[in-house]
């Protein structure tokens, strides 16, 4: 297909992995909070506020990262990211929700 590029530009990969981890972790604070508290009605809303975390972070990070060299940031982005997979998963839990202080 001629409209897709064959790969994708290194600034854009690591803008979108660190919005990726940012809103991971928003996704499993606020579903802890609406969990606990019902603050939030819907959880249409969760998601439009992580959706839109997710938005802010990628478009300020590709600002930063934009026709600079992002080769340092590369593995330090991919490692943010595997933690924060790994802290969503196990804040997610149902265990986790269940415990009180």
């Amino acid at each position: 297909m001629p409209f897709f590029k064959s790969r994708i530009h290194e600034s854009v990969a690591v803008a979108a992995l660190l919005a990726a981890s940012a809103s991971l972790h928003t996704a499993w604070i606020l579903n802890l909070i609406w969990y606990r508290s019902n603050l939030i009605d819907s959880l249409e809303s969760l998601y439009l506020f992580v959706a839109s975390v997710y938005a802010i972070i990628f478009f300020f990070s590709l600002a930063f990262c934009k026709g600079r060299d992002c080769s340092s940031h590369r593995d330090r982005a991919y490692h943010t990211f595997l933690v924060s997979t790994l802290i969503f998963i196990a804040m997610t839990l149902p265990i986790v929700y269940g415990f009180a202080v």
